[in-house]
């Protein structure tokens, strides 16, 4: 089906892959500073990264808007320095879209919504031990519930983790300046909550849905909402504009 635009109650997340299009397709619709910061990528996997989720992203952004995607205006203005690298900010009075940008080896993503600030991560899963991630990732409860799976199904208990607070932390706009430790999520194989953090915002306010970024990989977008919000995923396949519309059944999940 043909993507459309963004429903009330309804988180849209896009996917694509880094090589599924042409070069000249994904730079076609950037703006001078996002052509910039391509530039500057010393490894060209991290470039096509990140062309393909700025092309993507204006391309999402455009369907909700009605205009062209080298039309939309992003901002990606850090708020601690002059650096083109902040959270991306769709710019379109009258119309609250709220957007963000994941990427992980061969996947894309991009959320948007209009029901508030979100995040969305994507991981592909860990092939070596975690154990090192863990100590410096997870709280202490965390890491007696990761130590009680199979060393051969931590990997992906971990990374299941990871990307609930990763999401969490974007949809604020903080990111990492939050150490990741002193947020608090609900068990790998728990549905996804958000416990605690240090941050004035109710953790109940915060809802989640994980995604399905295919195997190998795992991913959650998190929706700063206060009511419940549905997840639908397009996935873009290469070279076409259009997209195959997949619904998730039932409500983001938040803390009851």
């Amino acid at each position: 089906m043909i993507a459309s635009v963004v429903a009330p109650g309804e988180c849209q997340v896009w996917w694509a892959g880094p090589r599924d299009h042409p070069e000249g397709t994904l730079l076609s619709v950037l703006s001078e500073p996002e052509l910039e910061r391509a530039a500057r990528f010393r490894r060209e996997p991290d470039r096509r990264r990140f062309l393909t989720g700025s092309w993507l992203l204006r391309t999402a952004s455009a369907v909700q808007l009605g205009v062209r995607p080298e039309d939309v205006v992003v901002d990606r203005s850090c708020p601690d320095c002059t650096r083109y690298h902040g959270k991306p900010q769709v710019r379109a009075p009258g119309f609250p879209l709220h957007v963000s940008v994941s990427h992980s080896e061969d996947r894309v993503a991009v959320a948007v919504t209009t029901e508030g600030p979100l995040g969305v991560d994507v991981e592909a899963v860990p092939a070596d031990p975690v154990d090192d991630l863990a100590r410096c990732a997870l709280t202490e409860a965390e890491l007696s519930v990761l130590e009680a799976f199979p060393q051969e199904d931590r990997y992906e208990a971990f990374a299941k983790v990871w990307v609930r607070k990763e999401a969490a932390l974007k949809a604020t706009g903080h990111g990492l300046r939050v150490p990741p430790t002193e947020v608090a999520v609900s068990g790998p194989a728990d549905d996804p909550a958000l416990l605690s953090w240090p941050l004035d915002i109710p953790p109940e306010s915060l809802r989640f849905r994980v995604l399905s970024p295919g195997r190998g990989y795992v991913a959650a977008v998190a929706v700063i909402t206060g009511r419940p919000v549905e997840a639908v995923e397009f996935h873009l396949p290469a070279a076409r504009a259009d997209f195959a519309r997949g619904p998730l059944p039932g409500p983001l999940a938040g803390v009851a």
